[in-house]
C-alpha cells in the first residue's frame, strides 16, 4: 500500500507533541507541518499537490468552505460527539462534572463540529490543572491517530445524529468571575472543577472586590475524604 500524504496544522505546543509522535507512522508521508496562521494562509494560496489528508489539531481559526471542499480535512474534538459541540468543550465538560470523556476524529466542514465521525478514543478529564488535561489529550490523540492511519483509507466515517447532541458557546473571560452567591451554593467539588478548568493558559477563575481588585486562582487541589 502506498503511503498517505498528510499535512499537519496546529500551533499549540501539545498539538506539535502529537505531530512529532505520529509523523513516524509507517503508513504516512508528512508533506508539511504548519504551525502558524501565516503558514496556513500561504498554503491556501499555494497548495501543495498530491495531498490525501489535512489534519488540524487545536486549531482556532475558521477553515473556509473552498478549502474543506477541495481537501479531505479532519480534526480532533475533545468531547464524545455529538455531545459538547462548539466552544470551550473541555471547560464545559469539567464544570458539568464529567471526568471520563472521549476525543472524536471528525471531518471538518463549515458547520462547527458537525462532520462525520471517523473514530473515538477514551479521554480522562481528571487532573488538577489544564496542563494535566493536555497531557491526557496528547496520549489519547496519539493512540487514536495511530489506529486511524493503520486503517485509512479502508475506514469509513459515520454521520453524527445532531438531534441527540448538545452545543455550547465559547466561554468569555468574564465568565471566570466567581461571586459570593456562587460560592455559597457550590460544593467543594464543583468549586474545584470550576477553578481547575480555568488554570493557565485560560482566563483564571477570580474574585473581585468593589474597587476592582482581583484575586486569581492559579492552582487548586481537591482532597476527598477517605471512606472506611
Amino acid at each position: 500500500m502506498s503511503r498517505i500524504n498528510v499535512i499537519f496544522c496546529g500551533y499549540r505546543d501539545w498539538a506539535n507533541t502529537i505531530f512529532k509522535s505520529v509523523e513516524k507512522h509507517k503508513n504516512i508521508n508528512v508533506k508539511k507541518i504548519i504551525t502558524t496562521y501565516d503558514e496556513y494562509k500561504d498554503f491556501e494560496l499555494h497548495p501543495i499537490t498530491d495531498v490525501d489528508l489535512v489534519l488540524f489539531i487545536g486549531w482556532s481559526w475558521i477553515i473556509p468552505d473552498n478549502f474543506t471542499n477541495s481537501h479531505v480535512c479532519i480534526g480532533i474534538h475533545p468531547s464524545d460527539l455529538p455531545q459538547y459541540r462548539g466552544g470551550s468543550p473541555l471547560q464545559n465538560q469539567i464544570i458539568n462534572g464529567i471526568s471520563n470523556s472521549k476525543i472524536s476524529l471528525i471531518t471538518l466542514s463549515s458547520k462547527l463540529d458537525a462532520g462525520e465521525i471517523w473514530l473515538k478514543e477514551d479521554l480522562s478529564l481528571i487532573g488538577d490543572s489544564m496542563n494535566e488535561i493536555f497531557d491526557n489529550i496528547i496520549l489519547s490523540s496519539i493512540r487514536l491517530l495511530n489506529t486511524f492511519f493503520n486503517s485509512y483509507p479502508k475506514l469509513k466515517p459515520e454521520l453524527q445524529d445532531l438531534s441527540k447532541g448538545s452545543y455550547f458557546k465559547r466561554r468569555k473571560p468574564e465568565e471566570s468571575k466567581l461571586n459570593l452567591n456562587q460560592l455559597n451554593n457550590m460544593s467543594l467539588l464543583e468549586l474545584y472543577n470550576f477553578i481547575r478548568c480555568l488554570t493557565d493558559p485560560y482566563p483564571n477563575a477570580y474574585l473581585e472586590d468593589k474597587e476592582g481588585n482581583k484575586l486569581l486562582f492559579k492552582n487548586v487541589t481537591y482532597i476527598p475524604v477517605k471512606k472506611i
